[in-house]
This record gives structure tokens, sequence and C-alpha cells, in this order.
């Protein structure tokens, strides 16, 4: 049914009802309680990423940027790392030329930060640094290692992605979509475990996302 509505019936159609259906408290939902603030280079691209810098850098300069930079990079980022989806959705809202509330909030609220619970997608969009690898050159030349998830140079993307599925391990229980994902999440060592978090962690108040 997902699929069919969202790729068949048109995805803008789809937005567009679930913006007017939801009602006017849907830009403010916090499914999966995210706390955390944007970092400051968010707003100029000035980060050691270079797929966020990348990515950041166009929208710093343009006011636009590709759909799958959007969801994939930026979006997912701040998805993994817990940033407040309120936050995410105001950048977005303010620094696209392109956006528009009815369009932005069902994309950033829904699809992108799965703060509505699951109403635009039955799964979070959250990936780690070996899917930005696989799908681009921007790892090329970065300085983090994207085949580490844990250590002080890890790939930032891997930390927060696997700290995201330990934080939300029984939340995500039930999700049939995110089975498979999940049982490699109990794969993990106890060892490993509190490495990631500690990591993210550090790389949370680094990056001023939460105090340290």
């Amino acid at each position: 049914v997902e699929g069919f509505v969202r790729q068949l019936i048109g995805w803008r159609e789809f937005i567009r009802g679930v913006y007017h259906h939801e009602g006017p408290d849907y830009g403010e939902r916090n499914g999966l309680e995210a706390d955390g603030e944007l970092p400051d280079w968010f707003w100029n691209g000035d980060t050691d990423m270079n797929c966020l810098r990348h990515c950041l850098g166009e929208v710093v300069d343009d006011a636009w940027g590709h759909h799958i930079p959007r969801l994939m990079v930026i979006g997912n980022f701040a998805l993994v790392a817990g940033i407040r989806a309120q936050a995410v959705n105001d950048w977005f809202r303010g620094m696209y030329v392109d956006a528009v509330d009815w369009v932005t909030a069902p994309n950033v609220i829904g699809m992108s930060q799965h703060a509505d619970g699951g109403v635009v997608g039955t799964k979070p969009y959250a990936a780690s640094g070996k899917y930005i690898q696989r799908m681009s050159n921007y790892c090329d030349g970065c300085r983090f290692n994207v085949k580490q998830r844990s250590g002080e140079e890890a790939c930032p993307f891997n930390v927060f992605y696997w700290d995201f599925l330990i934080r939300h391990r029984e939340r995500f229980r039930g999700n049939r979509r995110m089975a498979m994902i999940l049982k490699n999440v109990d794969r993990l060592d106890g060892d490993e475990r509190d490495a990631i978090r500690s990591q993210a962690r550090k790389l949370r108040a680094a990056n001023r996302i939460t105090e340290g």
C-alpha cells in the first residue's frame, strides 16, 4: 500500500494529503524524542565530513540541493545524530529556495526525521557511511575512516547510525522492516556497544549538538 500510494498515485499528492489530513500540530511532532540542536556548521558547511561539507556548501551557495543529498546526507545525519526535528525543519524552510510548508513539513518531519511515528514512511531513512560510500565519491579523501564505527577516526555517520539503532532498539522491535537491521545490532558485543555510545556522546559534545 505504501509503495502504491507514494509512487503510483504520486508523491506530491501524497505529501499534500498528509499535510492537510494530519493537522496544524504535525510540525511539532517528535516521535523519536530527539533533543539535539543543529551544529553551527550547518549554516556554512565548515565541517571535516566531506559529504556534508559538499552538500551543505551547495545549499549555502545556491539555496537548493538534489532530493537525495537532502534526504540521505543532510537529513540522515540529523536523524541519526538525534537533532530535534523542528530545528531541522526550520533549517530546511529557511535555506532552500523551493521550501513551502506543506511540502517541507511532511518531507522533513515525516520522511527525513521519522518524527511523525511512521505516517509518511514505515521505516526511518537511517543509513551508515557505507551507504554514502556506495552511492557517491564523497568518502574519497575524507579524513574519517568509513570502515570504522567507533574510535576517533571513525566516520561520524557510522558512529551515529549504530548509536541510533542501539538507542531505538526497543522502539523498532515490532517493525518488520527493521528486523534484519536490528539483528546486526544484537550481534554487537557489550564492549563495542559501549565504544559506539561513548564516541557518539563525544561527537555530540564536540559539535555542540548536546552539551558535553
